[in-house]
């Protein structure tokens, strides 16, 4: 089963959902491909979305110098290559081209349009029934096929299978083995280290299958009987047996594959293409959108992080006025994935208390949609004449980075106060300002768990690193921004609001975030803040707003262009969700509560 070339507009313009545009020291050409975007970065380097002479498109992994040079490295990869070149699997990503004897090796494989399992069950939810059962079919076939080969994957987590419309697919096969590097999250990750044999796979397979299923991620905590919601038994007691702690008690793909297409009669190949052929509905691949500048972080080396500690490592505690590091707008949540039919009205709130008209179709501000900087500006008189106000902000250097976490609460009622709860790596903390000019300050360290906050202890401080009016501005900075630098603003029409469930919907389970429509906006605007050394900041955002003009969601993604062009670039992404219309309860801590 080959993947159809999309039909629909894909150039470095318009890219698929997910891809983003190349960075500056991208190559224009891999070998006889164009290069197009990104699609991942990771240790291993950069997979590109390419296109051929014939306009085929192909991803095409490129290995930097750095990493291809390692101690056996290009032996490793001819011979990945070698089983990729062989390999006869419908859902694994197959074999086009490469060259591994340049001084920056490529292998290029067929590119898969749809989403990653990961984005799908964001989007839609758990996949049911019969999708679920090929799902697991398809990349059992998959690994049994690359396994018989001799090879090994280790690195399977929800990016690593994409849903296209015919099919799953897994990719990256034999890049963690051939380089050496750990490429999936680790939570996804067998608990045994040197695994020699496919049940590292088959462990990460399962634990797959379960998020597939029911939405949950892997916890850290072991066990020989996972939680499977409704799953049939067949699958049910196949992810039990895959799951297990011990490699040698795990089932061989082989034996999952053979299990969940019964009555195959040997030809499992033909299973396979009959059950996708029946039973793969309800998938499809989003869109090309339009796109400007790069919005993937690059992996942040060692001088990087010494430029990115000068330019915002003190701002994460001490503030800028923004609730983040940089004070940059960023990807934000605000609404899970709308279901509704392509004419169904927008129900205008991205959360609990956010209001909307009940037209669904118009903005309240006179000069319509269209009209980027008016509806904008509209937005900020709003936000500031708000009496209440929450918005939750994440923000990473790095890909593969924790986030930053930022809560912040507004309210005018019963007491005028402004709280921001900080959730970093590196520890947590409290900033609270009160009273009428917001000048009250009290500071707090937060103890949580897996099931949210457990305590806060409070500290009384008369020298806090931001003020209360620092905080309130912060909410509404990025909007100001785009304004400042006479953004060229794109209305792009009604569109889902975009919302990733993740363990801070824990944290924060004072949000509550319901399925709606948002009137889309997107644009690059250059971030005037003067940084130390750096020549200029370039943020390219989307943002989505509700009937009356309250945002819902905001997502940016920048890049920090350095003075010294010896310096690498330093990428960073934001997300911001916000909740107007629902009345904050913030707590102002007694004598009592608060330490010395």
């Amino acid at each position: 089963m080959t993947s159809p070339t999309p039909t629909a507009r894909v150039d470095r313009g318009h890219l698929p959902p997910g891809v983003v545009g190349l960075g500056r020291k991208d190559p224009e050409r891999v070998g006889p491909y164009r290069t197009l975007g990104v699609i991942r970065r990771d240790a291993a380097g950069a997979t590109l979305l390419a296109e051929a002479d014939d306009g085929a498109l192909a991803s095409v992994r490129l290995l930097p110098a750095e990493v291809a040079d390692g101690p056996d490295v290009r032996a490793r990869l001819a011979a990945e290559t070698g089983r990729l070149s062989r390999a006869r699997a419908l859902c694994l990503a197959g074999y086009r081209d490469a060259d591994l004897q340049a001084a920056e090796p490529w292998l290029a494989t067929e590119y898969v349009p749809g989403r990653t399992l990961g984005e799908h069950v964001t989007e839609h939810g758990p996949l049911r029934g019969e999708t679920l059962t090929a799902l697991a079919a398809g990349t059992a076939e998959a690994l049994a096929a690359w396994h018989a080969l001799g090879g090994l994957h280790l690195a399977l987590d929800p990016s690593r299978v994409v849903l296209s419309p015919r099919g799953p697919k897994i990719v990256d096969p034999g890049i963690s083995s051939a380089t050496g590097r750990p490429l999936g999250d680790g939570r996804w990750a067998a608990p045994e280290q040197g695994a020699v044999d496919g049940s590292a796979d088959v462990f990460a397979w399962g634990l797959l299958m379960r998020y597939a299923a029911t939405g949950a991620e892997p916890s850290g905590t072991m066990t020989d009987d996972p939680a499977t919601g409704a799953v049939s038994a067949p699958l049910a007691s196949l992810i039990g047996e895959a799951s297990r702690r011990e490699p040698g008690e795990r089932p061989t793909a082989l034996r999952l594959l053979e299990e969940l297409t019964p009555g195959s009669g040997g030809d499992l190949g033909r299973a396979v293409s009959d059950l996708l052929a029946g039973s793969w509905t309800g998938v499809s691949a989003p869109e090309p959108r339009r796109v400007r500048r790069s919005r993937t972080p690059v992996v942040v080396g060692a001088a990087s992080v010494v430029l990115v500690g000068a330019l915002v490592g003190g701002l994460l505690w001490s503030g800028d006025g923004s609730g983040g590091p940089l004070g940059a707008l960023g990807p934000t949540g605000s609404g899970s994935q709308d279901t509704r039919g392509e004419g169904d009205a927008a129900s205008g709130g991205g959360a609990e208390g956010s209001g909307g008209s009940e037209e669904g179709a118009a903005l309240a501000v006179e000069s319509g949609p269209e009209d980027g900087a008016a509806v904008i500006a509209e937005t900020l008189a709003l936000m500031h004449e708000a009496p209440d106000l929450l918005y939750r902000e994440q923000y990473r250097i790095d890909e593969g980075g924790e986030p930053a976490v930022f809560i912040v609460e507004y309210t005018e009622e019963p007491v005028r106060a402004i709280q921001r709860m900080a959730y970093h790596p590196m520890g947590t903390s409290v900033n609270l300002r009160f009273g009428t000019d917001l000048g009250e300050e009290i500071e707090g360290r937060i103890a949580a768990g897996e099931s949210g906050i457990e305590s806060i202890e409070y500290f009384q401080s008369d020298h806090g690193s931001i003020t209360g009016q620092e905080l309130l501005e912060g909410a509404r900075t990025p909007f100001e921004w785009i304004l400042e630098s006479d953004t060229e603003i794109e209305y792009l029409g009604l569109s889902a609001v975009p919302h990733e469930t993740s363990y801070w919907d824990t944290i924060s389970d004072h949000l509550v975030f319901e399925a709606t429509e948002g009137h889309h906006y997107s644009g690059t605007y250059v971030d005037p803040t003067e940084r130390q050394e750096a020549r200029e900041t370039i943020v390219d955002f989307d943002l989505w707003i509700d009937d009356q003009g309250h945002p819902l969601r905001l997502e940016a993604a920048g890049v920090i262009y350095p003075e010294n062009p010896a310096h690498p670039e330093t990428t960073f992404d934001q997300e911001r969700d916000y909740v107007f219309h629902e009345p904050r309860e913030i707590h102002i801590p007694e004598g009592s509560e608060i330490g010395s």
